[in-house]
């Protein structure tokens, strides 16, 4: 669609362009990111597709923040998703951009087997639909329900109104109402038993807010199957990063962000020196767990103050057990797990075939994950390994090295996604509200919080705000 400029409009583009033919970009088309996560690079390729001059300041040596995949000391053809690890079919922004960059897309979940549930020391499933003898202490409409007559009974009506604004960017008015206490304490109101309650959750912690969890229960009621990207997650921020090219400069440590009224400014230390960069606009894309400190000259509001010095965020660890083959799949089981163990759940990955190598993997967040962090990296794998064993015999005579990831430890993130807790998730908004020249992006600002859509979510939202003012 096409409109026809009018004067102001018209004398306000005439300089751009000039300068655009001559190789140049106007100076107040200059802006500087910091942070080269998804939401940063997104917004970096969005902005230089309108003409403007953009500079991705990175501490780190690598793109994509919590998209990490590890391939170094796997089998060949084995990667291990240290962070962003599934994309729902209904997240339409990464969709999009994995389209657009050409990368193909394979089922997350695996196709055949069954999943598994570790309760009371007990190996569950469900099988044509029926579900097993839970072995807990349930009323008898507990137990008429079921585990997922319990999960659609309560959760559900919400679920389905807030999936209304599936693609509405803020937090849909539905799950806003519920936002109150633990998904524990919101349950037991509704009178569940304390067993129904950890059953409803197995493999997630009870003490997650109850906004947090409808905000994900939105996707697990919408979706119709979840991906990862072929080859890896990371060559998704890699694609745009080679799009970007030398507009990224890595190994570049943020040491302050600062603005004026009519500029902003990034601090940066390299090596031994220390250097300012200053432009018309700044996009802070780096987590609130990382920020404290960074905002000294910024002049930011007392609420976002107080948010970009202390968010907390969950911890979460993955640890990746690498197996000789996927023996799992001989029973019948797909290596998913739902448990009452410290490990929390286990996913698998690996090739169609059995016999080939694969991956059982360990995933915690929140409390599960912090003791395991208390733990020498040694005791994580004895007690991974121990529980893998439970769950799926056989895990200590197939097993072959190990890879950990936790993200409380990585000094670059400090944490998962941010643990907005009861009654928080009005702070969503405000993480991402403009302060003067500097503009905030990232998962903690979208209501898809947590996921690589959030990320570029924000990205487009900051975007808009940038261009809209030019």
């Amino acid at each position: 669609m096409t409109s026809a400029l009018n004067r102001r409009q018209f004398l306000r583009a005439v300089p751009a362009a000039g300068a655009a033919l001559h190789g140049q970009t106007a100076p107040q088309k200059r802006v500087l990111i910091a942070g080269a996560g998804m939401a940063g690079l997104a917004a970096a390729l969005q902005l230089v597709r309108r003409g403007y001059d953009v500079t991705i300041i990175e501490g780190q040596g690598r793109p994509g923040g919590r998209v990490q995949t590890l391939r170094e000391g796997l089998a060949p053809g084995l990667t291990a998703e240290a962070g962003a690890t599934r994309i729902p079919d209904t997240h339409f922004l990464t969709l999009s951009y994995a389209r657009q960059f050409g990368l193909a897309l394979e089922p997350f979940h695996a196709p055949v087997g069954l999943d598994t549930f570790h309760v009371r020391g007990q190996d569950l499933t469900v099988q044509n639909g029926k579900e097993p003898e839970w072995p807990l202490n349930l009323t008898a409409e507990e137990r008429k329900l079921g585990r997922e007559g319990m999960a659609a009974k309560y959760f559900g009506p919400t679920v389905a109104e807030a999936a209304k604004q599936n693609r509405v960017r803020r937090v849909p008015d539905a799950v806003l109402a519920q936002d109150e206490g633990t998904i524990a304490e919101y349950l037991a109101k509704r009178g569940l038993s304390a067993d129904a309650v950890e059953l409803v959750n197995l493999g997630f912690a009870t003490t997650f807010a109850a906004g947090l969890t409808f905000l994900d229960a939105v996707s697990e009621h919408v979706e119709k199957g979840y991906f990862h990207i072929a080859g890896g997650n990371d060559r998704l921020p890699f694609a745009l990063a080679e799009r970007l090219g030398a507009r990224i400069r890595y190994g570049q440590r943020i040491v302050g962000i600062e603005q004026d009224d009519s500029s902003a400014s990034v601090i940066v230390e390299h090596g031994s020196e220390r250097q300012r960069h200053t432009a018309p606009h700044v996009i802070c894309a780096l987590p609130f767990s990382v920020t404290q400190g960074l905002f000294e000259g910024a002049r930011l509001s007392a609420q976002k103050q107080e948010m970009t010095a202390g968010t907390p965020y969950f911890a979460s660890d993955k640890i990746f057990l690498q197996m000789r083959r996927q023996y799992w799949r001989d029973k019948g089981r797909n290596g998913f797990a739902y448990t009452d163990l410290l490990s929390e759940r286990f996913w698998a990955l690996g090739p169609a075939e059995a016999a080939k190598r694969g991956l059982l993997i360990s995933y915690t967040i929140g409390p599960k994950a912090e003791k395991l962090d208390r733990m020498a990296v040694g005791d994580r794998l004895s007690v991974t390994l121990a529980d893998a064993e439970r769950v799926f015999p056989g895990a200590r005579e197939h097993f072959e090295s190990v890879r950990v990831k936790s993200w409380a430890a990585d000094v670059w993130v400090r944490g998962l996604s941010p643990d907005y807790g009861p009654g928080q998730l009005k702070r969503i908004a405000a993480a991402g509200q403009r302060e003067g020249r500097i503009h905030f992006a990232g998962e903690h600002t979208s209501r898809w919080t947590g996921w690589i859509q959030g990320a570029l979510d924000s990205a487009h939202r900051v975007v808009d705000e940038i261009t809209a003012g030019a």
